[in-house]
């Protein structure tokens, strides 16, 4: 049985991975799994551009060593085992609309060479903001993979193939009705410590203006002659500079 498992770099179940078993073959992508035990296949789908922050020196020689195919989609003399992805067929096959990962090529792929099981692990994609589609797109090859009888699944630390609340009706569960009224609570209490924050910025700004003003006057305005004559509107000349009968000083 041929079966796969893509890996990503969530901790929470990256080392949860069945490194050691043989019968899994591991596809990994991202420099995040340099780590990793054991990789059979590498995937780099971004232009190549060693020396940027993200095609660091020591991810170059990973993908320059790995003794397995690493796929990408352009030709790139530097590493050995370079193999092009046929993006132009999964594109055909499966629609342009759900390609939103890296992950999503690497599920076209295991669904079109015949793996009979794929399992995810060190994937999550839970932030809302920066994972959405990419989210999205893995949920989609994994429905269509599920369609055509291929066992897909990821452990229970991993949130990735849990769906979407049901749209409109969610609102009427127990749970969203509790967790609404939480976000709103706490929604509220945000509101009223930066309502007090703010005050207190512009409490703090003001006494540091004060205690500037309060320093000169200690230092400038006062000073320590003050303490000696209340005439302190002129220079105060030592005797040896006054002028007296015997010297012309």
């Amino acid at each position: 049985m041929k079966q796969v498992c893509l890996l990503g770099t969530a901790p929470s179940s990256f080392s949860l991975a069945p490194f050691g078993n043989e019968d899994w073959e591991m596809w990994a992508c991202s420099p995040g799994t340099a780590s990793a035990p054991r990789v059979d296949r590498r995937y780099e789908v971004h232009r190549w551009e060693p020396g940027q922050e993200w095609f660091s020196e020591g991810y170059v020689k990973i993908l320059k060593e790995c003794k397995g195919p690493v796929k990408m989609f352009e030709q790139v003399a530097e590493i050995p085992n370079c193999e092009l992805i046929d993006w132009k067929a999964h594109v055909e096959m499966f629609g342009p609309n759900f390609f939103t990962s890296t992950l999503a090529w690497m599920m076209a792929d295991a669904i079109v060479e015949g793996y009979e099981k794929i399992a995810f692990y060190g994937v999550d994609m839970a932030a809302t903001s920066e994972y959405h589609d990419q989210r999205m797109g893995c949920q989609y090859f994994a429905m269509i993979a599920a369609s055509m009888g291929i066992e897909v699944g990821a452990p229970p630390e991993s949130d990735l193939l849990r769906p979407p609340p049901l749209y409109g009706l969610a609102e009427h569960s127990h749970l969203w009705i509790k967790e609404t009224s939480r976000a709103r609570e706490m929604a509220g209490r945000l509101r009223d410590a930066n309502t007090q924050h703010e005050a207190l910025g512009q409490e703090i700004a003001f006494l540091r203006g004060a205690m500037d003003d309060q320093d000169w006057h200690l230092h400038s305005a006062i000073g320590a002659y003050d303490m000696l004559s209340s005439e302190c509107t002129s220079p105060a000349v030592p005797g040896i500079w006054k002028k007296t009968e015997n010297t012309d000083l």
